[in-house]
Formats: C-alpha cells, structure tokens, sequence
C-alpha cells in the first residue's frame, strides 16, 4: 500500500507540472482565483488541481490492479514513461479547463455585445484582445 501512496503522490506531483506549465499560455498568468466581470477565473490554483486530477485519473485508468480491502494485487509499478505521461495529461487537462472557461467568457461576450450598437473600436479590441479584455471592451460599449 506504502508503495502505491509514493506512485500517486509522484503521478499528481507530475500532474501538477503540466498544470503548472500551462498557466503561462494564454492570458491566464500567476492569478488567484476570482470573479472578473461576472464570469469565475480559476486562477493557477484551479488549473494546476485539475492537471493533478487528469494525471491520476490517466494513470489509474492504465493500472490493472484491483483493490480488495486494503489490499492492491497486483501492485502496480510505475515506469518512467508513466510520469512523463502524467506530466503531458495534466498540461492537457489544464488546457481544456482552461479552454471551458475562455468559451464561456466569449459566450458572455457575444451576449453583451450582440445587446449593444456597432462599435468599431470595441470590434477590433474584441477580434484582438484576451477573452477578458473582449469582454471588457463590449461591457464599455454604448
């Protein structure tokens, strides 16, 4: 059991890497979690979790053990590919947390500008910026 505990702790370690280096792309940077204009940023802290998670999940999901008890038979063994894949899953899994949250800020986006006149100044702002500089830009608009 000692045995599998270090594996998942090493996997979601892993995990956490990719998560990690997938908060510099993109808009996001080194922010907490918070409400921006309406809409909930998760922030590196929710992005790094949801890499952790991806990361065990992929891993378990390639075991073949079963859990009786406490007891796990076979153990399972973790190789050196398995903690670059981790560390690959949870830069994926963290970009398409990240990916949901910049849809749904450009749905919000749409919504208000849809609501508003033409603005060509807005419009190049929205086509050009961050999803939350888009939104911005169309909640300044008259």
């Amino acid at each position: 059991m000692h045995d599998l505990v270090v594996d998942l702790l090493a996997v979601t370690i892993c995990g956490a890497v990719g998560g990690f280096a997938n908060v510099f792309i993109g808009d996001s940077g080194l922010h907490l979690p918070t409400m921006d204009q309406g809409v909930f940023r998760p922030g590196y802290i929710g992005v790094v979790f949801v890499g952790m998670v991806a990361a065990v999940g992929a891993w378990l999901a390639t075991q073949s053990s079963t859990l009786s008890g406490l007891v796990v038979s076979p153990v399972p063994t973790l190789r050196l590919s398995e903690l670059s894949t981790a560390i690959i899953v949870g830069f994926g899994g963290a970009r398409w947390f990240k990916s949901e949250t910049e849809t749904t800020i450009f749905r919000k986006t749409a919504a208000v500008a849809a609501s508003k006149s033409a603005n060509n100044e807005a419009a190049a702002t929205i086509a050009a910026g961050t999803p939350i500089e888009a939104l911005a830009a169309a909640n300044r608009m008259p």
